[in-house]
């Protein structure tokens, strides 16, 4: 009964299920195939939430940084948010609103298992008007931008609501909004970063045994030193990020001799209890902290807070 299943679990989350099944098969409707698509929802509602909550001071025609001025992490990730953007572009022109709804759950899951998860150090951190704060939230905005009007055709009343939570909006409600423009990127940034995360499969993958061993708690607790080979030595020799915020470890080492017991093809990494003091603002085990418990970085931060 249609009517029990709004009523119930609410007129988006039925809508969501329609979407979510190929329709020139047979169509099968359960309490456990709804009980998916409601967990399908709620990742999406609250990735929405979570950017939504980041952006609140963030003003896009005064804040937002041209692309050319982002990290490269950030490039990589505005490319992969152009790459959900054109596949679901091209699955509504083809009316395969069932991949519609699976490149959705995939974009939303790589965004919350990666970008948002080490974004929290730079934006709950740092000061407001930081650049690599400016940085993260014009990649946050971009991905909402695009969550949003991408899938108001499936679930409009959640995007609308949404949507009236911005505070610089381009129209009176998102059902008024085209899809985005589609972009063209250099691929050389997504090669490299794709390569990326498949070493960072690796230092995940030490720092869950490292856990399971009981040698770290939380992987801000760890010290990682990793022994790059072939092709992972030359990637990390041309990149350009912070390994420690991306891995989410409070020390890290990079080194060409020797070999961690942790091995995979062409890397090792071995994984330490960090020695040191913890900070009480950022919990990045540190060398030293001040009389206030904060680590150098966050000292200088709250003293110009504080002037």
């Amino acid at each position: 009964d249609p009517n029990k299943i709004t009523g119930t679990l609410g007129a988006d989350i039925f809508r969501l299920w329609v979407a979510s099944v190929d329709y020139q098969a047979d169509v099968r409707l359960s309490d456990e195939l709804l009980k998916q698509v409601s967990e399908a929802y709620r990742k999406i509602r609250n990735t929405i939430k979570f950017l939504l909550g980041n952006l609140a001071d963030f003003d896009p025609e005064e804040n937002k940084v041209a692309f050319v001025d982002l990290a490269e992490i950030d490039q990589y990730i505005m490319i992969k948010t152009n790459n959900f953007l054109k596949a679901a572009c091209a699955a509504y022109e083809d009316f395969r609103f069932d991949d519609v709804y699976r490149q959705t759950n995939n974009y939303v899951a790589f965004m919350s298992a990666f970008y948002l998860d080490f974004a929290k150090d730079v934006l709950y951190i740092e000061k407001q008007n930081d650049p690599k704060r400016r940085r993260m939230q014009t990649v946050f905005y971009e991905s909402l931008d695009t969550i949003l009007r991408v899938l108001t055709p499936i679930i409009p009343h959640t995007t609308s609501e949404a949507y009236g939570y911005l505070h610089h909006r381009e129209a009176e409600d998102v059902y008024l909004l085209d899809l985005p423009q589609v972009k063209e990127y250099s691929g050389r940034i997504e090669e490299d970063y794709d390569l990326f995360m498949e070493l960072r499969e690796g230092v995940l993958k030490a720092l869950e045994i490292a856990r399971n061993d009981k040698l770290i708690g939380k992987s801000l607790s760890a010290h990682v030193t990793i022994y790059p080979k072939g092709k992972y030595r030359k990637l990390l020799s041309r990149l350009n990020v912070d390994l420690k915020q991306v891995f989410i470890v409070s020390k890290l080492d990079v080194k060409l001799e020797g070999e961690g017991s942790f091995k995979v093809p062409d890397l090792s990494v071995d994984v330490q209890s960090a020695a040191g003091d913890v900070c009480s603002r950022c919990w990045v085990v540190v060398d030293e902290i001040d009389e206030d418990g904060l680590c150098p970085r966050c000292h200088d931060i709250v003293d110009e807070l504080q002037s």
